[in-house]
């Protein structure tokens, strides 16, 4: 084997060279790869109908116009996941009018909440309040979080998963949205109904009489001003509270306890 001592000076110059260019090469190709790889990433998120994320953080002040806006906007389901009831980006009483005008119209709204919302007068109030609108509500042991999810358009959800304090932001990635709204729908399903807060367990009384009375779920409509969706909502509502799969055995029921 020849000494290495005895290699020409110039050779060894040439292979230093042609080894910084391979490892020019290299590094080359593997930023063409990194970009290639970004590059299916945004397609593939394109093709599945998303674009880039967009993400606003709400400023405190301006929270009731964003999710009036958000309100006004969005036609179907609004999923609620509470995770405190005495703060958030719109608890003001024009937001929560609003709100409520959006439930009476017959826009269906579901409610998760914590079980530990029944547990103070307030949180009583707040659910009896929501209840009797016709608000959807199921109780898990516990939330640990809270994002309401505006039909398939935006998320408004804390900036931090656990932590109110620092603040809301509202996202509009749809693959974003898509996520959160499976994760509520999981949610949805491993919760129960939440039980008659602060009133009978009969609830609605006006809808019970006229339940009573026979009348068809079009005339209850016309008779309490709301929509057909809604009545079917409240008499859902009603069977749920009651334990009961049909509304023959809701009729029995309400009427065993009223002897």
């Amino acid at each position: 084997m020849s000494d290495p001592s005895t290699y020409d000076g110039g050779a060894l110059l040439v292979l230093e060279e042609q080894l910084r260019r391979e490892m020019t090469r290299v590094e080359e190709r593997r930023r063409d790869l990194e970009a290639s790889r970004d590059l299916i990433a945004r397609i593939t998120t394109q093709a599945l109908g998303a674009h880039e994320p967009i993400t606003e953080r709400i400023d405190d002040a301006l929270a009731p116009s964003v999710v009036s806006r958000l309100l006004a906007e969005t036609t179907g389901l609004l999923r609620n996941y509470v995770l405190t009831i005495v703060e958030g980006p719109a608890l003001d009483d024009a937001t929560m009018r609003a709100n409520e005008e959006r439930i009476r119209r017959g826009e269906e709204q579901r409610a998760v909440y914590p079980a530990s919302a029944l547990s103070t007068p307030q949180g009583q109030r707040w659910m009896s309040s929501w209840a009797e609108v016709g608000e959807d509500q199921r109780i898990l042991p516990t939330t640990d979080t809270e994002f309401a999810v505006f039909g398939s358009a935006a998320v408004v959800a804390l900036s931090a998963w656990d932590d109110p304090a620092e603040g809301y932001v509202v996202i509009r990635d749809p693959l974003v949205v898509h996520l959160y709204t499976a994760y509520f729908d999981l949610s949805w399903r491993h919760a129960v109904p939440a039980p008659a807060v602060g009133r009978e367990s009969t609830g609605d009384p006006k809808l019970v009489e006229l339940l009573e009375l026979g009348l068809k779920d079009e005339a209850i409509a016309r008779y309490l001003g709301v929509s057909l969706r809604t009545v079917r909502r409240r008499v859902a509502h009603l069977m749920a509270v009651n334990g009961v799969d049909t509304r023959f055995q809701l009729g029995w029921a309400l009427a065993r306890r009223r002897r």
